[in-house]
């Protein structure tokens, strides 16, 4: 796979992790209703701990990968071979997600360490 395709792949699961808590509080948990979608949500409700927990793995995935995304387009810009690492990122980050959400507490730990050995991995390529 190249790292083009990983970069596209990362961006859908930035939409992914975007709508996933949202679809959790309205058709799992039902916290959320249709109409207060369609509303400018000036009133806070009352989420599940699946939604909390899925937007703080978003906000988690919003610090790193503007770093992924550099890395990336540098490796393609400097025709670096990152695509393995890049790839393992995405997969660590994929994985991350559902076992935030599951409140799995020591395998999240290591699989965003994992996502983080890979980026340090491919900034070290370009020294």
């Amino acid at each position: 796979m190249t790292i083009e395709n990983i970069l596209l792949i990362a961006c859908l699961l930035l939409l992914i992790q975007i709508f996933i808590p949202i679809i959790i509080d309205l058709v799992f948990t039902q916290k959320i209703k249709i109409v207060y979608l369609f509303t400018s949500r000036d009133n806070n409700i009352e989420n599940s701990i699946y939604f909390n927990r899925g937007k703080r793995a978003l906000s988690n995935l919003l610090e790193t990968l503007p770093i992924f995304i550099s890395l990336a387009l540098l490796s393609i810009f400097l025709e670096i071979d990152n695509a393995h690492l890049a790839l393992l990122w995405l997969v660590f980050r994929a994985t991350y997600f559902p076992i935030y959400i599951l409140g799995i507490k020591y395998a999240r730990t290591l699989l965003w360490l994992g996502a983080l050995a890979c980026l340090i991995l491919m900034g070290i390529k370009f020294i």
